[in-house]
């Protein structure tokens, strides 16, 4: 679309708004350029309100034209004009903001395809790692302490592909960085069925190994069990990316120095290159899985955060092949509850700003905002993509590293901190529920967002009084319960509709 049929739309837009007639609006825009709106509506009989797209979903895919300047293949996942109107007919804002229709190419150059039945040996100080059985391991790339760092491949019988990322903190203090795995030996103690879902959890580390969950004790590893006829991944080929980079899988700044925080000493020698190490992992796993029909780009905590940032480069990679992102506990606040303080730090820390679309110029602002700015560059350069997110209302983990937004960013020290989140304090509770309900809110228009958020309910299956506060879920147990307050819909069935094209907003 050209800027001056925009700009006639807006005008068109502007005309109908001061006539009240919204509706007239929506027909008068449309008819522009000749583009069918969005017809998607939310269900009326739906208790929850939840919303409910047509189609599968490999819909976000297709022969359509290349909308790319450059011929990336990767756009052939967009296609489409981005409509005016949203999935309840009036004008979605979301649809409208920073509006672009030239995008630079994300995808990296092939490599070699990956041969089934080859594996390489986990690396490991002092004694080996197994590699869990159904897994092959592929060594590539590096962790932030100099060690090697690599990927893992599951070969599924379905013509489908998941994409992982792990989470684990991040090191961007020297009193966080020491609550992060530094290398593919180093993970969360306590099992996977409790690791990371509270700070407590995440203070103590075992040596056992980043490897793909399980189950083990009775626990059922939520995605992972390719055991469960109610997951919707069982059958599929899987890649499983270990976290040890510490940046949210997107840094691309290697050799850096973290200075002390008064507690703990200075770190020298930091590789933050978890972008640069995906990219060389996607590099291979394109060529491997060439003739798949669709891939999911998901992650929990720091990898909900990577598959977030990192969609652009992946779908583009995989060219006509549609992705879409499920982000676990990883939500894009705006500037309002992300601070642009919090953002500046992390993308001059971990270069983020190499990471980014060189022509998203949304995503850099001066004040260091824009970082998830992003969303509305993806937005526009993928008229059909999607999206969903799982969250609790009060997530306790990305409140404490949120709250060093708090006092123009006056501290960093992750024992203080944390001591300021009890009661909800530091990072409120309430800080946190309003930035999801304005995520919520902002793209719920664009037909293209699904949330499953967890408020109070208890989870028998984990034997929680109150989950409001945890943190990621589609690894764990309750993946398979309905863990919203009205037991409505289980977190496997909301994933599979989902994927199917199915798009629900359900919970709070």
């Amino acid at each position: 679309m050209t800027s001056n049929l925009r700009l006639r739309m807006l005008a068109a837009i502007a005309a109908c708004a001061a006539a009240a007639s919204l509706a007239h609006c929506a027909a008068s825009s449309d008819s522009i350029d000749g583009t069918d709106p969005i017809t998607k509506k939310k269900d009326a009989g739906s208790k929850d309100g939840s919303m409910s797209g047509s189609g599968s979903g490999s819909s976000s895919g297709g022969d359509d034209d290349d909308s790319t300047d450059d011929g990336s293949p990767g756009d052939d996942a967009g296609g489409d004009e981005v409509p005016v109107t949203g999935v309840d007919g009036g004008v979605c804002e979301a649809n409208l903001k920073y509006p672009q229709t030239t995008f630079v190419s994300l995808a990296v150059t092939p490599g070699t395809a990956l041969t089934k039945g080859q594996s390489d040996t986990i690396p490991a100080d002092g004694g080996g790692v197994p590699t869990p059985a159904g897994w092959e391991f592929h060594k590539g790339g590096l962790c932030r302490d100099g060690s090697p760092a690599g990927f893992f491949v599951h070969y599924g019988t379905a013509d489908k592909l998941y994409v992982y990322l792990e989470g684990g903190g991040a090191c961007d203090s020297s009193t966080f960085c020491s609550h992060n795995p530094a290398n593919l030996q180093t993970v969360f103690a306590g099992g996977a069925a409790t690791q990371g879902q509270v700070i407590t959890g995440s203070l103590g580390f075992s040596s056992t190994g980043q490897v793909p969950y399980t189950a083990s004790g009775g626990y059922s590893p939520g995605m992972f069990d390719t055991t469960n006829s109610a997951n919707p991944f069982k059958d599929w080929s899987g890649v499983y990316v270990p976290y040890c980079t510490g940046d949210v899988h997107f840094g691309t700044k290697d050799d850096v120095d973290i200075p002390s925080d008064g507690v703990l000493p200075d770190l020298p020698h930091q590789h933050f290159v978890g972008r640069k190490n995906l990219e060389s992992y996607i590099a291979r796993i394109v060529p491997t899985f060439k003739n798949v029909s669709q891939v999911l780009l998901t992650g929990a905590s720091a990898g909900g955060f990577g598959a977030g940032l990192n969609y652009g480069m992946v779908q583009d990679s995989f060219g006509k092949i549609p992705v879409v992102v499920i982000d676990d506990s990883g939500p894009p606040f705006s500037a309002t509850y992300l601070t642009p303080c919090l953002q500046k730090k992390w993308r001059e820390l971990w270069g983020f700003d190499d990471a980014l679309p060189s022509d998203c110029t949304e995503c850099k602002h001066e004040d260091g905002s824009g970082l998830t700015d992003v969303v509305y560059y993806w937005l526009h350069k993928y008229p059909k993509a999607k999206v969903g997110i799982v969250s609790t209302m009060h997530d306790e983990v990305i409140r404490l590293f949120f709250s060093q937004s708090l006092n123009s960013c006056a501290s960093d020290n992750a024992t203080s901190l944390t001591l300021g989140q009890a009661g909800c304090g530091g990072y409120s509770c309430d800080s946190y529920t309003k930035g999801l309900d304005e995520l919520r809110s902002t793209f719920l228009c664009t037909g293209r967002l699904a949330t499953y958020f967890i408020g109070g309910k208890k989870l028998p299956a984990m034997g929680l009084d109150d989950s409001s506060g945890y943190h990621q879920h589609i690894f764990r147990t309750e993946f398979y319960s309905a863990c919203t307050d009205d037991g409505s819909i289980t977190m496997a069935q909301w994933a599979k509709d989902f994927i199917d094209g199915k798009l629900e907003n359900v919970g709070p």
